[in-house]
């Protein structure tokens, strides 16, 4: 569903740069709306929110903030994919998570010097200068979902090659040769890996990876899944799952792979921030959802109760 008055912010001739903020409004309502309106100020940039929050959605409409929704909570991928169809004409897909904070003068001049309106090559561009990670493998699933990846990465940072590697998507544009030919996200990973995956198969297709240093972009890291543990791990375990999965390894064991992971999981969760009940009740469903995850799908934190 389009907001009428988002319909008005898509009237601009010859979008080049479309801007999309999935969100369920996790760093506070008015955090989301300025980040729109700092993005939508911007040269050649039109933004949309994507809201999968039912109180994001009446602050939006109250704001006559531009936005889109389902009236669901469908993962990252399809909600940026929902943004990307609210406009045919963009050039460049600019993906911004919602805890993102932007110095407006410093990054409107890092886009314009970096998203050519005449580039025809596939290409991934970061202005969020996160660290260069590995294209996960069972290894590094293993380590992520029992928190022992944590550790690790204290005590060493691996060298990782240019073409094995991928940064977060939370502050990234996409040019529409590559988001075409990678066909989007991959819906079916509601929560997790959705950015591995698309740069694992963007480097089919020739990709080439940008980082923009210094381009006024502070991320504060939202803490709202971890207010949801219950409900969010046991997706993320099932996307982490799917992920493997279509890596093309076996389903056994990927299953025994993440069900250990989620066994040794056990023994850090006094000293996580998340609620300890809550924890250990997704750590339980967590394991039945890798289980089934040939029949059952799990759901994120419902839309209408966020």
């Amino acid at each position: 569903m389009l907001s009428s008055d988002a319909a008005t912010s898509f009237e601009k001739e010859e979008t080049k740069i479309l801007a999309v903020i999935p969100s369920i409004g996790g760093p506070g309502l008015k955090e989301v709306v300025d980040l729109q309106r700092t993005l939508q100020g911007l040269e050649h940039v039109s933004c949309v929110v994507v809201s999968n929050s039912r109180r994001l959605t009446q602050h939006l409409e109250a704001s006559k903030t531009p936005f889109v929704t389902d009236e669901s909570n469908g993962g990252f991928g399809r909600s940026v994919q929902s943004g990307a169809r609210t406009d045919e004409n963009w050039r460049w897909l600019l993906i911004v998570n919602d805890d993102i904070n932007l110095d407006a003068d410093t990054f409107s001049k890092a886009v314009n010097a970096n998203l050519g309106a005449n580039n025809k090559h596939p290409e991934i561009v970061y202005f969020d200068e996160d660290v260069s990670r590995p294209i996960p493998s069972l290894r590094d699933v293993f380590l992520q979902v029992s928190l022992l990846g944590n550790i690790i990465r204290k005590l060493r940072t691996p060298h990782v090659s240019e073409k094995e590697s991928y940064r977060s998507f939370s502050c990234v544009a996409i040019s529409k040769e590559l988001f075409d030919l990678n066909d989007g996200f991959d819906d079916d990973l509601l929560f997790t890996y959705e950015d591995a995956d698309f740069v694992a198969r963007a480097m089919k297709f020739g990709a080439r990876q940008r980082v923009v240093g210094k381009c006024g972009v502070f991320h504060s890291h939202s803490l709202s899944s971890g207010r949801h543990i219950d409900k969010v791990l046991p997706v993320a375990t099932y996307s982490a799952a799917r992920y493997l999965d279509k890596r093309g390894s076996s389903l056994t064991v990927n299953s025994l792979v993440i069900l250990l992971a989620l066994l040794i999981r056990l023994a850090f969760v006094p000293v996580t921030r998340a609620s300890k009940k809550r924890h250990l009740k997704g750590i339980y469903f967590s394991a039945k959802t890798v289980i089934l995850r040939a029949h059952r799908r799990p759901q994120l934190p419902d839309y209408a109760k966020l």
